[in-house]
């Protein structure tokens, strides 16, 4: 196996094609939509999404599914995309946003009570974790191409959904407890990492070494990317809120006390001292 076969190999499967084709249109249809009611996409969000369906593609067509019958590693690097890559780069394309954006309105099954209680922090890193590391000790994975293309595609499939519930909270608004701020965010997503380790060191003790190292590699290096990812978050966030009160501030008369106290961030914080000097 040499570097060129890992970008050239490839073995087209009914999933790896279709999936990938009608993600990509029905995100552009959703852009093209808004374009025509004068709203603009983000073209790094359409950026990320596309670049996501390429890989997709490539996953589940090439190198990871055309030589796992030649290289235990690409069993491993297959569900460690799927599991982990893929959905970290869904979710910067912010579909839900999209979605909502087209629709004009909330989405009822995505901010419904089920969906926000598997979104919620820790419990989408432990369904993930303990998804993929049920799946992989059971005769579901079988290493070496043993198992048939259906019940593999299907196991891509499941582990990309269940890494999309901890991606997709992180970057889309609302999805998350009002807790949890962009810093909080960002320690999720670190802590996250260490569940992700979970099945590449079972797999590694239990069925195939070379498997799990691939699959715990690719799940701790995606960790640092979706840690700096929350971080830019956390930055934009701040930039806006900032802008929102330096509007909030510019339509207000100017008054003859302390700028803090008109500040709607320190509302509330020095009350004690203003009424102390108003008795004074």
């Amino acid at each position: 196996m040499t570097p060129v076969e890992l970008l050239t190999a490839w073995r087209p499967t009914p999933l790896g094609i279709g999936l990938p084709v009608l993600l990509a249109l029905a995100y552009l249809g959703a852009v093209l939509r808004l374009r025509r009611r004068g709203v603009r996409w983000s073209r790094s969000r359409l950026l990320w999404w596309m670049l996501t369906c390429l890989l997709m593609a490539w996953t589940l067509c090439g190198a990871p599914w055309a030589l796992r019958t030649r290289s235990d590693w690409m069993d491993g690097i297959a569900l460690g995309m799927a599991a982990a890559v893929l959905p970290l780069g869904a979710a910067l394309g912010d579909p839900v946003g999209l979605l909502e954006a087209v629709r004009g309105r909330g989405s009822r099954v995505i901010r419904g009570r089920i969906a926000r209680t598997l979104m919620y922090p820790g419990i989408s890193s432990a369904i993930s974790a303990v998804f993929l590391t049920v799946a992989l000790l059971s005769g579901w994975f079988v290493p070496h191409g043993a198992t048939p293309a259906p019940g593999w595609g299907l196991l891509m499939l499941c582990a990309f959904v269940t890494g999309l519930l901890v991606n997709l909270p992180l970057f889309a608004e609302g999805l998350l407890p009002p807790w949890a701020n962009p810093a909080v965010k960002t320690l999720i997503a670190f802590l996250d990492g260490l569940f992700d380790a979970i099945p590449g060191i079972v797999v590694m003790l239990l069925v195939n070494l070379r498997a799990g190292g691939a699959l715990l590699g690719i799940a701790e290096a995606i960790g640092i990317p979706m840690i700096a990812a929350t971080l830019v978050h956390w930055v934009r966030s701040d930039a806006v809120a900032t802008r929102e009160v330096d509007a909030a501030l510019d339509a207000e008369e100017p008054g003859d006390g302390l700028w803090w106290r008109a500040d709607p961030r320190f509302e509330g914080r020095y009350g004690r001292v203003d009424a102390a000097e108003e008795r004074s």
